[in-house]
């Protein structure tokens, strides 16, 4: 949803105000499009530490890890957007600007890492830059985690690159 959107579910069906004792009529749109972009910038680190200290409290090892995409669309133009794109929606959209979200989680379904593409990026250019990653965030004892994957990201050059890197996979077969 928008930020407006999400500021009024916030204060109408959200907890949040009263975990955090933040007052309810502070929330605004405007507080909370400087809030995503204060943790954007610094999102990498938090993934990391989370990554990490999830670990450590349930004892995890991150044998095998999950690599999926999704996009989002845009509702605004977003014509200054670096990133925001047309191209093929999950939703059929072909009017709005969109971009495309990458994440690696573990079975549990903890977030090792996330990463934004362009909005016309398609899944199978995605692994390389996610791969270089795996092993900064992930813990592994002896051998790297099994990556499994869909379809639309197991092409042979992928596979190849898998390989050549050390990984083992599971994916679902083309043909």
């Amino acid at each position: 949803a928008s930020e407006l959107r999400r500021s009024h579910f916030i204060k109408e069906n959200s907890l949040v105000c009263e975990l955090t004792n933040y007052p309810r009529e502070d929330v605004t749109k405007d507080k909370l499009y400087g809030i995503s972009h204060r943790l954007y910038a610094i999102q990498n680190s938090l993934e990391i530490y989370f990554s990490r200290r999830t670990n450590e409290l349930f004892d995890l090892d991150d044998k095998i890890i999950l690599y999926d995409l999704t996009n989002t669309y845009f509702e605004g133009a977003m014509r200054s957007s670096k990133i925001a794109r047309f191209g093929r929606s999950k939703e059929k959209r072909n009017d709005a600007r969109l971009i495309v979200l990458a994440v690696v989680v573990n079975v549990e379904g903890f977030l090792k890492y996330s990463q934004l593409f362009e909005g016309n990026t398609t899944d199978n250019e995605t692994l390389g830059p996610i791969i270089e990653e795996l092993s900064v965030r992930t813990s592994h004892i002896g051998r790297k985690p099994i990556v499994v994957m869909d379809a639309g990201i197991a092409t042979e050059d992928n596979l190849s690159l898998l390989r050549t890197k050390g990984y083992d996979y599971v994916c679902v077969s083309r043909s």
